[in-house]
């Protein structure tokens, strides 16, 4: 059977959409598994940008990755005037532009009109499902989101999700990239707002933002609750496989059957807090505590040196039921 996409193997540049934070994260991850990077971005900025991220980010990338050079190789990053010039010298495009519609329109629709058809379209899109996006392109089939987590560079997880119209070749076929890359891309089966992972994240925000505005614990014990509780057991396991060990040799069903009514009145107690002046005026002055006087640039900087490790620990240990790695076209 004729492929419909151009193989991996073909991919030489990778173009950037964009490059803001999270497209000059993906710069970073793209040069250390020895892509080209072509750049388009309309903020004159986005140079130095680019240039600073990488060079921060790669003492990181070449403590996780073998064969990394010592330095950077920036001459491998072009930058171009315009986003038909990016499709025309792209073998596969990231999109990281704005997370307002009509922006996204007149990128996709103008990187779809140049780019050959059998070159994927990706979107890192945390809001906009590639359904819509879809919409502005004459070839909607090659249309994928691959949405990352920051810092891109260093946390593994991508979420992958088609549309409506997205052939499922194009999504074996970024699965595939993104594994080249070192990431953990995940299979979505359908679009939702919020993707998975954010959807998640954000259950957990609600609940512990309401707790503060709610007087229940300082912004410290809440972040502690998460640290040396939830947060240890879920560096290991998800929440459904740490559910499933509460029951015991029972399992999950023995949770159910014991605690069924329990489970249905907690979740009828959580909070649904609104961002009123109230709320984040409690938020804002609980997490100037939180930081304890100290700079969310060293904060970030902490968070980066301590991910390192725990991705070497969970390297050397892996998860007992650990799934294949994602297919790797060679």
């Amino acid at each position: 059977m004729a492929r419909e996409f151009l193989p991996l193997e073909a991919v030489r540049g990778v173009g950037l959409a964009g490059v803001g934070a999270v497209g000059a994260a993906w710069a970073a991850l793209l040069l250390a598994s020895g892509y080209e990077v072509v750049a388009y971005d309309q903020d004159p900025a986005a140079v130095d940008r680019l240039d600073a991220t990488v060079r921060a980010a790669w003492p990181v990338l070449s403590s996780l990755r073998s064969g990394v050079p010592d330095s950077p190789p920036m001459e491998k990053v072009r930058f171009v005037s315009s986003l038909e010039a990016l499709a025309d010298a792209s073998d596969l495009i990231q999109e990281n532009v704005a997370e307002a519609l009509e922006t996204k329109r007149a990128v996709m629709s103008r990187i779809d009109a140049v780019l050959p058809p059998d070159r994927l379209i990706l979107s890192s899109s945390g809001g906009v499902p590639p359904s819509q996006l879809q919409e502005f392109c004459r070839h909607p089939k090659r249309v994928v989101l691959g949405h990352p987590f920051h810092p891109a560079y260093v946390i593994p997880l991508v979420e992958v999700v088609g549309g409506r119209r997205t052939s499922p070749e194009a999504v074996d076929l970024a699965m595939s990239f993104y594994a080249r890359l070192g990431k953990r891309p995940i299979r979505l089966q359908k679009e939702m707002v919020g993707h998975l992972t954010n959807r998640l994240q954000f259950a957990i925000l609600r609940e512990a933002i309401h707790c503060l505005s709610e007087g229940v614990a300082s912004a410290d014990d809440i972040d502690v609750a998460v640290r040396w509780g939830l947060g240890l057991r879920w560096a290991l396991l998800g929440p459904l496989m740490t559910f499933n060990l509460a029951g015991g040799s029972g399992g999950v069903e023995q949770v159910i059957a014991r605690f069924h009514d329990d489970v249905e009145k907690w979740w009828d107690a959580l909070g649904v807090p609104r961002l009123t002046p109230e709320v984040c005026a409690k938020l804002y002055d609980g997490v100037r505590q939180l930081r304890h006087g100290i700079s969310n640039e060293k904060w970030g900087q902490w968070r980066d040196a301590e991910l390192i490790e725990l991705l070497k620990y969970r390297a050397l240990h892996p998860y007992l039921a650990e799934p294949p790695d994602p297919a790797r076209e060679t």
